[in-house]
């Protein structure tokens, strides 16, 4: 395996980054690894650049589900968008006629109501069998198939949940990423491990409460046997964080199943949310540089460089980008 792909295995697929099963990661890994050099479509400006983002580049972000769909709209265009936002209506109503069924009075909607419709008659569930699927990562698949994964679905509860006056927010938990509803709308009770009268932790996965000691093995699948659970692990998460994770996983699963294209795609909505990154720009590089867009890598590869010229990898890609230098130049 040449110097490039050990670096690319290395740094651009970090597993503890996204929404996975840790049972699988050796899986993952391995399929990496097996990353070859096949013909791919290269990208042109008219691919990198979205008016979608625009949007994104203000203190006051969109809500969950608008980003959601900004992304799909991005990767693959308005019709593609326009059947999420079918399926999104189809789900309302359906949701509505579960909560609200006509007979007499109806009894306040918590979050557990609109959990138990929601994973239960509804029949949205998370797709183990395709864990790694693009489908549970963009919006109007996992509307339309009611299939995703934690963050995925996790979108989609706190949108509902906004919805219907219930607070929650999103906990970006090591690898797999978490929901907290509140009992009280007007809660405003501090995080804690033991608040159950409060708050509950929901798995979106699952939309099961999980017990301390659930949450403490989700650590520890994520963590190590060592790991301990604290209040810091169980924050509310910046509704920016949460687009990120997001985003970063649907990168992830583009490059599982080798489309750099679109992998590159989300790369470049991640740099809008982010611009001076360089982590995220050294991840572009290496999404050039499987793309063979070499000049375009050179120079993600040198702003890493510049940036961080103490991490370990700085000194790797000085040597690569000398290899890079030397070979032919593709223009795009």
């Amino acid at each position: 395996m040449s110097n490039s792909k050990v670096s690319t295995k290395n740094t651009l697929f970090e597993t503890e980054q996204l929404e996975i099963d840790p049972f699988d990661a050796d899986l993952l890994e391995a399929e990496i690894s097996e990353i070859s050099d096949s013909q791919t479509f290269l990208p042109n400006s008219s691919m990198l650049k979205t008016n979608i983002s625009d949007m994104w580049v203000s203190d006051d972000l969109p809500c969950f589900m608008t980003m959601s769909l900004d992304i799909v709209e991005s990767l693959f265009g308005l019709e593609a968008r326009d059947q999420g936002e079918v399926a999104l209506f189809e789900l309302e109503r359906d949701l509505a006629e579960q909560l609200d069924p006509g007979f007499g009075d109806i009894a306040p909607i918590t979050g557990q109501t609109l959990l138990a419709a929601l994973y239960g008659p509804l029949g949205f569930v998370g797709d183990w069998e395709r864990f790694f699927s693009v489908d549970n990562c963009l919006m109007d698949r996992v509307l339309s198939r009611r299939q995703g994964i934690p963050v995925s679905m996790a979108l989609l509860v706190l949108y509902l949940c906004e919805r219907y006056g219930i607070r929650a927010e999103g906990i970006s938990f090591p690898g797999h990423f978490l929901v907290r509803i509140f009992n009280e709308p007007d809660s405003d009770s501090e995080v804690s491990l033991e608040s159950q009268v409060s708050s509950q932790i929901i798995d979106p996965f699952t939309g099961k409460v999980l017990s301390h000691h659930a949450i403490e093995q989700l650590l520890r699948g994520a963590r190590g046997n060592l790991a301990k659970l604290t209040p810091q692990h169980l924050t509310s998460a910046e509704p920016l964080d949460v687009m990120l994770r997001l985003l970063t996983v649907t990168k992830a699963a583009f490059i599982h199943h080798q489309h750099f294209t679109h992998a590159l795609m989300c790369s470049q909505l991640l740099l809008t949310l982010k611009p001076d990154c360089p982590l995220e720009r050294r991840d572009r590089g290496f999404l050039y540089e499987q793309l063979e867009c070499h000049e375009l890598a050179v120079d993600d590869f040198e702003y890493f460089i510049e940036q961080c010229p103490e991490d370990p990898l700085a000194d790797i890609l000085k040597i690569q980008v000398a290899a890079l230098d030397a070979m032919p130049h593709v223009l795009h």
